[in-house]
């Protein structure tokens, strides 16, 4: 068995990972990422990685996979022929659409879309893109997704993601039903597999991050539970403890959640790609 044929039977998302919960958990978040700033080629990582690999002009496409509600496409769409992004989040993409339309964008398409599932031929996808890339997103998370990321690139792509994260009120949660929040966070070294093992070269670069978000007692204790139910089924016990927990960390209706991370760019070019 080759190391492809190995990648492939075990580069697996550790989630349940059924849609339907997926797509509640970032519905209830879109109003939170919907306000978010829309990110500058100075002062964020990510964009500089990208201008410094490829000269954007007004004839290319790009893919943005997992775009939540939008700010990288609309970021890069001033420089491209047309930018596309897709969200498994019916709310995360009407903030985008709204806000496209609002900032007067009329070369930006987003569509609501399970990238898990998407047949990327009947959508014309294969190919069609000069740059492709994931942003900080779950919707490419195993073999089958990140493959049909590769597919869909003529040129660059780029897979932004966690090499190491703490989130110190949600770690704790599931501590407490017994998950392992370090779960799941080596995609990047599957996918470095993967373009190895398909004589890619890929680039590697590194930044850290602190930041703190607040959320009301009522919204953290959601999303604690619904990202531990991507992971395992909970117990009503389990569900109370959760809630118990969080709800000892508010203060005045509102709990503070400080995530640090590691976050790995991995930028790479496919001039061909073959299933």
């Amino acid at each position: 068995m080759t190391i492809l044929e190995q990648l492939k039977q075990t580069w697996v998302s550790g989630q349940t990972n059924t849609p339907v919960l997926q797509q509640q958990i970032w519905d209830r978040a879109a109003e939170r990422y919907g306000g978010l700033p829309i990110p500058d080629f100075e002062t964020d990582a990510f964009l500089r990685e990208l201008d410094r690999a490829i000269f954007l002009d007004k004839t290319m496409r790009i893919l943005d996979i997992g775009c939540g509600s939008g700010v990288y496409s609309m970021a890069l769409a001033p420089r491209v022929a047309q930018a596309v992004g897709v969200d498994i989040s019916p709310n995360m993409i009407a903030c985008a659409n709204d806000r496209s339309q609002t900032l007067g964008l009329d070369n930006t398409q987003f569509q609501c879309l399970d990238w898990a599932g998407a047949d990327i031929d009947a959508l014309g996808f294969r190919g069609g893109f000069d740059v492709v890339f994931a942003h900080m997103t779950p919707a490419v998370a195993d073999y089958n997704t990140f493959e049909k990321l590769c597919a869909c690139s003529r040129g660059l792509c780029l897979m932004q993601s966690p090499a190491r994260r703490r989130d110190m009120v949600q770690d704790e949660a599931f501590r407490l039903v017994g998950i392992d929040s370090r779960e799941g966070q080596d995609g990047i070294l599957q996918a470095f597999t993967y373009l190895w093992c398909m004589g890619c070269c890929p680039q590697l670069s590194y930044h850290d991050e602190v930041w703190d978000t607040r959320r009301t007692t009522e919204d953290m204790v959601a999303w604690c539970t619904n990202r531990a139910k991507l992971h395992k089924s909970l117990t009503e016990a389990q569900e109370k403890s959760i809630r118990d927990y969080v709800e000892r960390q508010a203060t005045g209706g509102m709990v503070l959640e400080r995530t640090s991370t590691t976050r790995v760019t991995m930028l790479w070019r496919l001039s061909t790609y073959q299933k």
